[in-house]
């Protein structure tokens, strides 16, 4: 399948997306995604450096926007790929490298020789921009960029705790809620630093199988814009729109 033809099918799903949108000026209209499985809200605008930033209330895959819930942890993307089933943490795990973005299965790939990347040559087009190659977020929402991320920190960030021990990241003072929902080793596909760790995907690329990110944990309490993060890793995903 070429990328022309994909981008059509975006297109053509982002079109059905759209009537299930019909945002107000309260943010009250659900988006509703994946055929009806997940349902998420617009949370209100984030006045940045960068301009207002309108995140959506939960992660991707998440069942709730509580942050005491275990079931606002979502699910866990490797950089680039689309909603194919892989981001699930109940997906199975293959050795075998995808030879291009269109993954025909919805395994975790496993990269068991430390490429960095889940595909054979990495492709740096994804997830650029809205209309970007297998951009994960619902119509008219994107992954949000390292500059965006910057923004936010800049106005405030604490990380806290819940009542039952789990971590999440605050930032301009609740604005913005993370939970530390942790992270999928790409080596071995196991789960580590569940509850303790968070770790979000930007869209920016750095080099060969690399890619920008967030990340913030409850030793050292300062969250960062990583240098990289491997494409390979299962990473969380917020969504945004300008």
């Amino acid at each position: 399948m070429t990328k022309s033809i994909t981008f059509l099918t975006l297109c053509l799903l982002c079109f059905n997306f759209i009537f299930a949108q019909n945002y107000d000026s309260q943010f009250s209209k659900p988006i509703v995604t994946e055929e009806g499985k997940f349902t998420y809200y617009e949370l209100a605008p984030i006045k940045t450096s960068v301009g207002e930033l309108i995140f959506l209330d939960r992660n991707l895959g998440a069942l709730s926007s509580d942050i005491n819930s275990t079931d606002s942890w979502g699910d866990l993307y490797q950089w680039g790929r689309a909603t194919d089933g892989h981001e699930k943490r109940n997906s199975d795990t293959t050795l075998v490298l995808a030879n291009n973005f269109n993954v025909e299965h919805g395994k975790f790939i496993v990269d068991e020789k430390k490429s960095n990347d889940w595909m054979i040559n990495s492709d740096d087009e994804l997830w650029q921009t809205e209309d970007g190659l297998t951009n994960p977020c619902p119509c008219g929402y994107r992954v949000p960029t390292a500059e965006e991320w910057r923004s936010l920190l800049s106005l405030g960030f604490e990380v806290k705790i819940t009542e039952d021990g789990y971590y999440y990241l605050s930032i301009a003072d609740g604005q913005l809620l993370l939970p530390a929902a942790g992270l999928r080793n790409a080596y071995t596909g196991h789960f580590i630093h569940i509850g303790t760790r968070g770790y979000y995907w930007a869209t920016n690329t750095i080099a060969t199988g690399t890619s920008s990110c967030i990340d913030f944990n409850r030793d050292d309490l300062i969250p960062n814009i990583t240098t990289y993060g491997f494409r390979a890793f299962g990473r969380s995903v917020r969504c945004v729109k300008d």
